[in-house]
This record gives structure tokens, C-alpha cells and sequence, in this order.
């Protein structure tokens, strides 16, 4: 296995000139960017397409989770809610069969076009037949086991089931049957390693253009929290609001705010409001909104669990806390405006140094460069 670490990389720019070169030679064929993962795969394909690499994000069919609907923005679906199933079943084979006539590489972000499981059957052994390289990236609770999560964060939201742990297995399994290479965050990472032997670093890609740089006023008295939930449960948001209520009744001066249902652009308008942003207190690992929330520089409290920490960066400026430690965290943040404010200017350079678009992009670049040169 390739060795996975915190430590910062900077990659040649040379790595997105090979590409282009790469993708002239195979006649200008596009990467697909497979999934709607938490909005980044349409992210990175906008990315590449904006420094001249061809790409193109694909999902099955735009949903979101839970009864959510935050309209996270993809290219094209390969079919449609409203058709029947048969043409369901057909429009995905058909998809799957050109897939080597219309793309270089194909990039999955947590799910495949036919069942993850069943990846090995004949999903994987076909493009790889017709030498399309597949790089995988991963979220979370998709690809977790549930006991091996369980030994290691004693917050973890759920209680391990045999059934659940062995078909995610089997899915890690499948993946890695054809797949090359898994390019995924730290957790993750760590199971990776245990199926892949080419494991690389991925980093939740944002924008920066996208996301004003407010960090709160060093003066403020009066702070507004803000929690945006997309599980609740999974988020420990029953500890957040205990522990809000708890500091309410302490008299401390300071707004809280939770909501759940917002488009991905209300999210960012609201975000861009508050003074500290609480992620979540039970996974272990800090997601796509942490990153969005320290992009607008705003101090974002979220939970790391043990062994995973010096597995980041040492300047990542994340908050850790847990439903132990919640509550007097929150006190100690609203009452100390002045480390609100250094927290959320370095929450900012910390995305700026490791998850910039354009950042991760290069990385990618060098991965795509690798497999593709594999296969000519």
C-alpha cells in the first residue's frame, strides 16, 4: 500500500498539462465523475472542466437523502424519476456499454452504476477489460463498519450488525476486485487499506470563489450557533440542543439556530450569518459541511475521533468536541470573541491549503495521469 498521511502534497502543474495531452490523444474523451456524494463530484468535474480537462458528472437519478432536497447540482442522470422500471434497466445497461466509447476514466464517488456489491460481476471486469481505468472516493456511512467504528469512537451512532458489517465488507470487497485505486479521506482510508494496495489521499473540494471569507466580528457579544443537521441522529443534534438549553439557563448572551431543510445555496446564505458552526458530534470524522463552514472562515466545531487525529494535518483549526465535552466548549467559544474570530481566519487558510478545488484537482490529476498512462 502507498503510504497515506496528513502531510500536505504539492503536485506539478504538469500533472494537469499530461492530462490534457492524454485526453487529446484518446480524442478529447471526458472523465466521468460518477455519484452526487454530498455535491463534490459535480464540483470536481466543474473544476476540471475550468482548468481544460474534460469531465462530466453523472448520477443515476437526482435524490438526496432522508427527506431531503438541498438540489445538489449534477450534469446528467442516466435516467429519470418518472420512468418505468424496464427503461430504468435499460438506459443503465446501454450507459454502462458506452462507457468506454465516451470516457477515459471512470471516477466513482461512493456508488457504481449497477449494485456496489456486485461491482466484481461484471460491472468492473468490463471496463477494465476495455481499459477504463476506475479511481474510487468515499463518504462515510456507505462504506463504515459498524464494529470496527464502534471499537474505536465511543459516540458512534449506531449499534453493529452482523449483516450490515458483512455486506459493506463485500462491498469494499467488490470495489477492489477492479477498481485501481481508492482516493479517500483519513477514516476511510483506514479501512482501504486493508483491500487496496494503491491508497491515496482525497479531500472534500470546495470552491473558494463560492464562499465569502466572513469570519465573526472579534467584537460581537451576542453570537449566533448554527447546527444544520441532514441525520439528526447522526449527528448527535439531542446533545447539541441539550447543550444550548443548558447555557441558555446559565444566562450566557448568544442566538442559536437549527434547520433542516434548505437548498445547498440557502444553506451558504445562513452560514454566511453565524458566528460558530456546530457540525456534528458522533461519527469521528469531519464532512463536506465542516469544510464549507471553515471555507467562510467560521470556527466549526466537529468530532475527531482518537486515532484518527494525527491523521490530518497539524494546523487543522476544527474544533473537536463530543457530547462530553459540548457543552463547555459552546460556553467557552461564545464567551471569547476574540478566539472565535483566530479560529475562523485560520479555519479559512486551512481550506485554502488543503481542500481548494483547484488543490485537490491537482492531486487527482496526478492519479488520472498514472492509471491512464497504465493503459496506453
Amino acid at each position: 500500500m502507498r503510504e497515506v498521511s496528513g502531510v500536505d502534497k504539492t503536485p506539478s502543474r504538469s500533472c494537469i498539462e499530461q492530462l490534457r495531452g492524454i485526453q487529446q490523444d484518446m480524442g478529447g474523451k471526458p472523465i466521468l465523475h460518477f455519484g452526487s456524494l454530498a455535491g463534490w463530484p459535480h464540483t470536481m468535474a466543474r473544476v476540471s472542466r475550468h482548468v481544460g480537462v474534460a469531465a462530466e458528472n453523472v448520477v443515476h437519478v437526482y435524490k438526496d437523502v432522508l427527506d431531503l432536497d438541498r438540489k445538489l447540482p449534477y450534469d446528467k442522470s442516466v435516467f429519470e424519476k418518472t420512468d418505468r422500471f424496464s427503461r430504468k434497466v435499460l438506459t443503465t445497461l446501454h450507459f454502462l456499454r458506452d462507457i468506454p466509447q465516451n470516457y477515459c476514466l471512470a471516477h466513482y464517488h461512493s456508488t457504481n452504476l449497477l449494485h456496489r456489491e456486485y461491482h466484481f460481476l461484471f460491472e468492473g471486469p468490463y471496463l477494465k477489460r476495455n481499459k477504463i481505468p476506475m479511481v474510487l472516493s468515499l463518504g462515510g456511512g456507505d462504506a463504515r463498519i459498524d464494529r470496527q467504528a464502534s471499537r474505536t469512537n465511543p459516540y458512534y451512532y449506531k449499534e453493529p450488525s452482523f449483516w450490515h458489517d458483512l455486506r459493506i465488507k463485500l462491498r469494499w470487497w467488490s470495489w477492489s476486485r477492479n477498481v485501481s485505486v481508492c482516493a479517500t479521506d483519513p477514516e476511510m482510508a483506514m479501512i482501504a487499506s486493508h483491500y487496496f494496495e494503491h491508497v491515496e489521499m482525497f479531500r472534500q473540494p470546495v470552491e473558494m470563489h463560492r464562499f465569502a471569507f466572513n469570519p465573526p466580528s472579534p467584537t460581537n457579544e451576542r453570537p449566533l450557533l448554527l447546527h444544520v443537521p441532514t441525520n439528526p441522529h447522526v449527528k448527535g443534534t439531542e446533545n447539541i440542543v441539550r447543550a444550548v438549553e443548558n447555557l441558555k439557563n446559565k444566562g450566557l448572551n448568544f442566538e442559536f439556530k437549527m434547520v433542516r431543510q434548505l437548498t445547498q445555496e440557502q444553506f451558504y446564505e445562513v452560514l454566511g450569518r453565524c458566528d460558530v458552526y456546530i457540525d456534528e458530534l458522533r461519527c469521528g470524522s469531519y464532512g463536506m459541511t465542516a469544510v464549507e463552514a471553515m471555507a467562510m472562515g467560521k470556527p466549526t466545531t466537529s468530532y475527531i475521533r482518537d486515532n484518527l487525529v494525527d491523521k490530518y494535518p497539524r494546523d487543522l483549526p476544527l474544533v473537536n468536541v463530543n457530547p462530553d465535552t459540548i457543552e463547555s466548549v459552546l460556553e467557552q467559544l461564545i464567551l471569547d470573541a476574540q478566539s472565535r474570530h483566530r479560529i475562523g481566519v485560520a479555519s479559512r487558510a486551512y481550506v485554502e491549503r488543503y481542500h481548494d478545488a483547484e488543490v485537490v484537482m491537482e492531486d487527482l490529476a496526478r492519479i488520472y495521469v498514472d492509471q491512464l498512462q497504465r493503459t496506453m
